[in-house]
C-alpha cells in the first residue's frame, strides 16, 4: 500500500483545473449550434438531415419559424453541412447545462418571402 501512495505521488497531477480554470475545447469539437439568420432562407435542409430531430423548420403563409432543441441535439453537425447557404455554424461552446428546461430552445421566426433571405 505505501509503494501504491509513493508511485502515485511521483505521478504529478494528473487532473486539469476544471472548472476554476475553463479548458478550451479541441479545434474541431462540435458544440453549440448557432444561426447566421442574415443567411436563412427557410430551406428546411437541416431540419430534414438532423438524426434526432432537434431542428425544425415550419413555413408559414408569412415566412418560416426555425427551431432549435438543444436537449434533443446530439451535436452530430450533419445541420451544417445540409445548409445550401452556410447559416449554421457550431461552435467550441460546450457549457451548455441550464436550469429550465425552455432555456435549452431557440426559435427564430421570419416574416420575408421563403427563397429570398431574412
Amino acid at each position: 500500500m505505501l509503494r501504491l501512495l509513493q508511485r502515485s505521488l511521483r505521478g504529478g497531477v494528473v487532473t486539469g483545473a476544471y472548472p476554476d480554470a475553463p479548458e478550451a475545447a479541441p479545434p474541431a469539437f462540435r458544440g453549440q449550434v448557432l444561426l447566421r439568420t442574415d443567411r436563412c432562407t427557410g430551406d428546411g435542409a437541416c431540419a430534414r438531415v438532423c438524426p434526432s430531430g432537434a431542428i425544425t423548420v415550419v413555413r408559414t403563409e408569412s415566412g418560416w419559424t426555425w427551431e432549435l432543441t438543444d436537449a434533443r441535439c446530439v451535436f452530430c453537425g450533419l445541420c451544417q453541412d445540409a445548409c445550401p447557404t452556410r447559416a449554421i455554424e457550431l461552435s467550441n461552446e460546450y457549457e451548455l447545462s441550464v436550469r429550465d428546461a425552455s432555456d435549452l430552445l431557440t426559435r427564430v421566426s421570419f416574416t420575408s418571402e421563403i427563397g429570398t433571405g431574412s
